[in-house]
């Protein structure tokens, strides 16, 4: 994607001609349920796209780096989560820039920015062990896994087996497609949560119990 706009843009928009412009944000964003169901960093940086838009003549480059840098935004700005939500979509009517313009942060790791060449052997095992049926799309799911950076894909395959027990564990439910899986980054949901030791377990047991004057703290009645 060289550039991208932000979708049905005339709704945004406020004064054309102002210096500087102003855009309209609507309350009803907070009913969209695919703005709900962005990252909460994603939410906040399309907020910045829309005020990046409107002061790039809603032709914006699309280079993560740069967008990031624009936006004074401190986490990785993922485009392709929100041009699966519809909110940006390709404009291909503006050639590329020449490399250089337009500063981009230094410093920034490969692994953020770039993505890795597409591996077939880890894809299959992804589709293998996921739970498709005879009208999800492969190659559709293939093409959203190539957009993936690879401790994204890792994540993708750890977490199916706990995705494919929800399924399971529900009878009427039929598992959601693939490519969605991995283009509204659904996996995330179901990272396991870090273990917890007994001693911390232990010490918040204990502050429970001396906060609510509850067993060795009980108060003691004649």
């Amino acid at each position: 994607m060289e550039f991208f706009r932000v979708t049905n843009w005339d709704q945004y928009q406020h004064y054309k001609d102002r210096d500087p412009s102003w855009i309209k944000l609507y309350a009803r964003l907070l009913d969209s349920y695919a703005f709900a169901a962005l990252a909460d960093n994603s939410k906040w940086h399309l907020i910045g796209i829309f005020l990046l838009a409107s002061k790039q003549g809603n032709r914006i480059p699309g280079d993560p780096r740069w967008v990031r840098k624009k936006i004074a935004a401190r986490t990785r700005v993922d485009l392709t989560a929100l041009l699966s939500a519809g909110f940006i979509e390709e404009d291909a009517s503006t050639p590329l820039p020449e490399r250089g313009q337009g500063a981009i942060p230094e410093k920034e790791s490969r692994e953020e920015t770039e993505k890795t060449p597409l591996s077939e052997d880890d894809f299959e095992a992804f589709w293998k062990a996921y739970p498709t049926d005879p009208l999800m799309s492969k190659k559709k799911a293939r093409e959203q896994w190539q957009r993936l950076g690879a401790g994204d894909r890792a994540a993708a395959i750890r977490t199916v087996p706990a995705f494919r027990d929800l399924c399971a564990a529900r009878v009427n439910y039929r598992a959601l497609h693939a490519w969605r899986f991995l283009a509204e980054r659904r996996f995330d949901g179901f990272a396991a949560a870090p273990a917890i030791d007994e001693a911390t377990v232990a010490a918040a047991k204990d502050r429970a119990d001396r906060l609510l004057k509850r067993g060795k703290y009980a108060e003691r009645y004649e």
